[in-house]
């Protein structure tokens, strides 16, 4: 599989990630598609530790102006920075030689849209416009497509209710959850209008209301036939 933009002549596997509201099914096309495409998966979370802690300290002069604005400290904000830069370095100086693509369930654009809609308001304020700009330029450069996944709300607040783990919005009533997703479909589109803007990947649109197999034979379709050229 190829992208004919370039990717593949630095020798960096295919970026692909699946984004969605919670309950759409991403763990389970995920799999379905590391099959299909022989495909290795990733995700934000897990990243090194001594990574982790360089990047922090670079950005430590961003954190401190945000920090400053929102006298706040913004743990979880600056975790997910931390965690962006990191992933970013890593796969900006990763070679390929095992998987030639890779999926990420919960990866760089669930970072950036949950900063966006579920972040401080200082994530939504001119204080973070040059570090978003930063961002979304970073990773338009990097990321070869975007699977977003969607299903109707009921059928979101089924799967959340009856699946074991643990969500924030597991025991909402359904307008309450209806209001997340709202918001966090919100942010998301802000989030892949940004990586447009520079350029960015392909961007794929999906039910997930239907088989998963079916989705899955859709996407690989779609992923061949309409990859971008850059």
């Amino acid at each position: 599989m190829s992208t004919g933009n370039g990717k593949h002549s630095r020798q960096r596997p295919l970026l692909i990630e699946l984004a969605g509201p919670a309950g759409v099914g991403k763990s389970t096309l995920t799999a379905e598609l590391a099959h299909r495409l022989n495909a290795g998966s990733e995700t934000i979370w897990g990243l090194p530790v001594l990574p982790l802690l360089e990047n922090g300290v670079r950005l430590t002069t961003t954190l401190v102006d945000l920090w400053r604005h929102s006298r706040s400290p913004l743990w979880d904000e600056a975790r997910h920075m931390v965690r962006l830069r990191t992933l970013l370095r890593a796969l900006q100086q990763r070679q390929a030689g095992g998987d030639q693509v890779v999926i990420f369930d919960e990866g760089p654009v669930f970072a950036m849209a949950w900063l966006r809609g579920f972040g401080h308001e200082s994530m939504r304020s001119p204080q973070s416009a040059d570090w978003w700009e930063r961002t979304l330029r970073d990773w338009s450069a990097v990321m070869d497509a975007i699977v977003v996944l969607d299903a109707p709300d009921l059928l979101l607040a089924q799967r959340i209710r009856n699946r074991p783990h643990e969500h924030e919005v597991k025991e909402f009533p359904d307008p309450e959850i209806s209001r997340w997703m709202a918001r966090f479909r919100e942010a998301l589109d802000w989030v892949l209008a940004g990586l447009t803007r520079q350029g960015g990947p392909l961007v794929v649109r999906l039910s997930t209301a239907q088989p998963v197999e079916q989705i899955a034979e859709q996407l690989s379709h779609a992923l061949n036939g309409g990859r971008r050229a850059r």
